[in-house]
């Protein structure tokens, strides 16, 4: 019995790199398995030099019964009990022969834009749809035509090999003219909020006081508003700068700072996420049920909404005390690694298979 990997023509390196991680932990567990892809295209070739089986199909568009029968053929030949589409084409091109040959299981990973482009009838044809989160869940859920029979929430996993110290530590001294001796602080906040960024700016101009070495960088996200600002209030402050380009260097801007300060729980996890791959101690503002990946002294520091003074302290905490800084960050890094990278995704996916397996009473392996 052998597990097919489906997936049309992927282009995303990140999005290689997933299925070569579930492929990867599919042999560490001794499954049997085949990339099912078009012919000539990234993944069959890289899957080829890896060492990887690789079953071919025709794009969905050059379809018909001929080219159904025949991948039918090929899955019933290869004993194809597990099914996973991770694209639209490979969906298209995949379910009808997999139902003609009798694969057992069949799952998608799935996107919010499929809603619109994928007839409802498909997914009624799925054991089981993965998202990437639970928003994406929510969305999915909304839906009652679809008659999903189950879905799964399992994150796409972080490429930890980003952030492994490859990128240059001076970027953003060198970017901004800053001293190898300062400690940069990197804040990122919603910047359209003017309420939330004026308190933070209270913030930096206590932490001018009490810590001149620390320079404060205001990462870009969102419009800035710097002219009604200069209107209501001064810009003052030898430690305060600004980087709008962090959004196209976001690797080497972190790879740069000291301290990451998530400045605001409606930004997208992704952002804090990428900071503790980095190995930075991070300071969040604190928000109901967004807790999760800062663990208040343990993965950072969490403090209040409209505290200028507490954030001031906790940043002044880490500046000061270098060695509660490398823990606070190793166990961020422990966490984000253990929880949220490549290869605990791909973990999660292979175990999802096993359960589902195990409730429908079919044998993965030989």
């Amino acid at each position: 019995m052998a597990i097919l990997l489906a997936a049309a023509d992927p282009q995303d390196e990140l999005e290689l790199k997933h299925l070569f991680f579930i492929a990867q932990e599919l042999k560490k567990r001794g499954y049997p398995f085949y990339f099912l892809t078009n012919p000539g295209n990234k993944l069959s070739s890289q899957a080829k030099l890896a060492g990887y089986p690789v079953l071919n199909f025709k794009p969905a568009s050059a379809g018909g019964w001929l080219a159904n029968w025949r991948l039918a053929r090929k899955m019933k030949k290869n004993r194809a009990s597990l099914i996973h589409f991770f694209d639209e084409e490979a969906l298209a091109a995949g379910l009808k022969a997999s139902q003609q040959a009798e694969v057992a299981i069949k799952l998608a990973s799935v996107k919010t834009d499929w809603l619109k482009k994928v007839q409802p009838a498909k997914f009624r044809l799925l054991d089981s749809l993965i998202c990437a989160s639970d928003e994406n869940k929510r969305q999915w859920l909304k839906n009652d035509e679809l008659g999903v029979k189950s879905i799964e929430v399992i994150p796409p996993g972080l490429d930890f090999s980003k952030y492994q110290n490859k990128q240059k530590k001076t970027f953003l001294r060198d970017e901004l003219g800053l001293k190898g001796e300062d400690f940069l602080a990197g804040l990122l906040t919603p910047l359209e909020d003017l309420k939330i960024f004026r308190e933070q700016l209270e913030a930096v101009k206590i932490l001018n006081e009490q810590a001149p070495r620390l320079k404060v960088i205001i990462l870009g996200q969102g419009s800035l508003h710097l002219e009604q600002l200069r209107h209501e209030e001064p810009l003052a402050g030898e430690n305060l700068y600004f980087y709008l380009g962090f959004e196209e260097k976001r690797a080497a801007a972190l790879a740069s700072l000291d301290l990451f300060i998530f400045g605001a729980f409606s930004l997208p996890d992704e952002y804090l996420l990428e900071a503790m791959a980095s190995r930075l101690p991070v300071v969040g503002v604190m928000a109901a049920g967004r807790t999760e990946l800062i663990i208040n002294r343990e993965t950072g520091f969490l403090v209040p909404p409209n505290d200028p003074q507490a954030l001031a302290q906790a940043i002044l905490k880490i500046y000061l005390d270098r060695s509660l800084a490398q823990q606070l960050a190793q166990q961020a890094y422990n966490l984000v690694f253990n929880k949220h990278s490549c290869e605990a995704m791909a973990e999660k996916v292979v175990n999802y298979y096993e359960l589902l397996a195990l409730q429908k009473g079919v044998r993965l392996g030989r």
